[in-house]
């Protein structure tokens, strides 16, 4: 019999968070908790396993005492038992100390054959707990899972997806799955709603699973939230009606200004002033497949080289593989002073375990003082994994940094959809890791040449067998476009978008649509713009009836220009981009086609 375990996390309902406009902060009074979204798919994912395999689900969550309330959903929709861990002392845990909670909670339940987890928090977009939990179980960590294929005493056969790449991989059990959001989780019935509520939720306290209390809740965490914020404002809009006189050919003049110039790299890159001296070296991983380097990477490094000028100190790559000199040569164009290569000899594809190995090791003997990662899948499994066999702290989904005059690196990164900004800091523990968005810095061009230090990994070790590898051949419009017209609620009808290609086309550009349009089914998932979809850095977007939910703005800091179209003039849209005209769309877009 399989034995599974699912952790889940409970959050607030970022739909029914509201920022006060007195304060500026999130009230989260009377805001309801839910189960993490992408959890329900690695409950879904278990059940659908016992009912293939046969075994026992168990759920499992960290949290105050509601997060029974979490455990009851999951009950409900077909686990077979639950369990809270729960004590005042875990509170204000960073995913470090999570992680470590969860494995002493999983120890003291004997263990499971299987530990499912949901790819992603929502409330701060980590995608850390699942691999640093295997990290602590010792255990391998296979991420992105969209499909188990076969499971029995030994080992689990699951196919893994990243963004260019998908893989078929056999590994031995115990191992952790993290779960993508596929098809769809099941709605209990009443017989299941009734034995959910009635049934009986043991509690864990940290006596019970034997923690340490210093490596529990905010004591034990090596992260440090020192500011919560509402999002910068980062323009400086001028917004005209329709009625005014010429407001149509003023948009218009104003949309072929946008896209004049902007190559996609920073034209100049200018060397700010130091503000202290650090010992370490600022460190960027350069994300690869094969010989082909994730363009993410260099966006990183234009920001890792202005970090590196702040603290006085060099910049330098790290690349690990075997066949990696396009991503040194790269890594020098883009900024690097120096490159670091763990050679991992016959293991040029990403690795959990191997690269791991590799770029531990690199840390340990040359003690950067911060480590940059773009957030790419591989990449955030790696950070999350590399974190704990260094003993580091790993902070998520950042996008933009500063310096403090004690040259501590602060990193701030979006909450609960965008609706809030954490601040946050690693105050004792090196290199401080951290993951960076994509899209949202722009790659800068230093051609330079520098030093090249090759460390061979000895010893290299895997549990994962790759029975199946391809390459993917799609690639992100989104992403990749120089222009993004955006279509929200505003284009009433699906049918209507067709305006909306037409314009696109006209610009030489593509549609991308806000969340609930791709959650209707309107377009497809790939195309939606936003924290939780693509996040965009094109010449222009131009937005179409999009009220400008935060989550949605967060998706399109990135852009040059942001014109905006909308007849509501208190749309939050219009408070955040560059040029707006304040009307209806079904009139506008009609004379934008004619005139350009």
């Amino acid at each position: 019999m399989v034995r599974i375990i699912v952790s889940i996390k409970q959050v607030p309902d970022a739909d029914d968070l509201r920022v006060d406009p007195v304060t500026n902060t999130l009230v989260r009074e009377g805001v309801p908790a839910v189960v993490n979204p992408p959890d329900l798919y690695a409950i879904e994912e278990a059940i659908r396993l016992r009912e293939r395999f046969g075994g026992k689900v168990t759920v499992i969550t960290m949290g105050p005492p509601q997060g029974e309330l979490a455990l009851r959903d999951a009950l409900a929709m077909g686990a077979d038992e639950a369990y809270l861990i729960t004590d005042r002392a875990m509170a204000g845990a960073d995913t470090w100390a999570t992680s470590y909670t969860l494995f002493k909670a999983i120890t003291k339940l004997g263990g499971a054959d299987l530990y499912l987890f949901g790819r992603r928090a929502v409330d701060g977009e980590t995608e850390q707990v699942g691999p640093q939990t295997a990290k602590w179980l010792g255990i391998p960590v296979l991420g992105y899972v969209k499909e188990v294929k076969e499971l029995d005493q030994r080992r689990v056969v699951a196919v893994r997806a990243t963004e260019n790449e998908e893989e078929v991989v056999e590994l031995p059990i115990p191992a952790v799955l993290t779960i993508l959001e596929t098809g769809r989780p099941r709605e209990p019935d009443i017989n299941s709603l009734i034995r959910a509520k009635t049934a009986k939720i043991p509690k864990l306290t940290k006596e019970d699973i034997g923690a340490e209390p210093s490596k529990i809740g905010l004591a034990g965490s090596p992260t440090k939230v020192i500011k919560v914020h509402p999002p910068p404002k980062t323009r400086n809009p001028e917004v005209k009606r329709l009625e005014d006189p010429d407001a149509v050919e003023w948009l218009v003049q104003k949309i072929r200004e946008s896209l004049q110039g902007d190559q996609g790299y920073e034209e100049r890159y200018v060397k700010p002033e130091p503000k202290v001296k650090v010992k370490g070296e600022v460190w960027v991983y350069v994300d690869h497949m094969d010989t082909t380097v994730n363009p993410a990477s260099w966006e990183i490094m234009a920001e890792g080289r202005r970090i590196a000028d702040l603290m006085s100190t060099s910049l330098s790559a790290v690349v690990v593989g075997d066949n990696v000199d396009n991503a040194v040569e790269g890594s020098f164009k883009h900024g690097a002073d120096k490159v670091y290569v763990g050679v991992t000899k016959g293991f040029n594809l990403y690795d959990n375990d191997v690269y791991t190995q590799a770029l531990s090791k690199l840390v340990r003997k040359y003690q950067p003082e911060a480590v940059l990662f773009p957030g790419t899948r591989n990449s955030r499994e790696l950070a999350s994994t590399t974190a704990i066999t260094v003993d580091t702290g790993l902070i998520a989904d950042c996008t933009s940094f500063d310096v403090d005059d004690k040259g501590v690196l602060n990193s701030t990164r979006p909450d609960f959809g965008g609706k809030e900004m954490s601040t946050i800091v690693c105050p004792k523990s090196r290199p401080v890791m951290v993951t960076v968005r994509p899209g949202v810095f722009r790659p800068i061009l230093l051609e330079r040449k520098g030093e090249v230090i090759r460390e061979e990994v000895e010893d290299l070790f895997t549990r994962f067998k790759v029975l199946e590898h391809r390459k993917l051949e799609r690639r992100n419009v989104l992403a990749e476009a120089d222009v993004v017209v955006g279509v929200g609620r505003g284009i009433r009808d699906p049918e209507n978008i067709k305006m909306a290609e037409e314009l696109a086309s006209r610009l030489g550009g593509v549609v991308g649509v806000t969340k609930p349009l791709a959650d209707s089914g309107w377009y497809p998932k790939d195309r939606q713009v936003g924290q939780t979809g693509v996040t965009i850095r094109p010449k222009l977007y131009l937005a179409l009836g999009i009220s400008g939910a935060v989550q949605h703005l967060v998706g399109i800091s990135g852009a040059r220009k942001v014109i905006a179209v909308n007849q509501d003039p208190e749309a939050q849209i219009f408070s955040n981009c560059d040029y707006g005209l304040v009307g209806d769309l079904f009139k506008v877009v009609p004379e934008l086609l004619r005139r350009l």
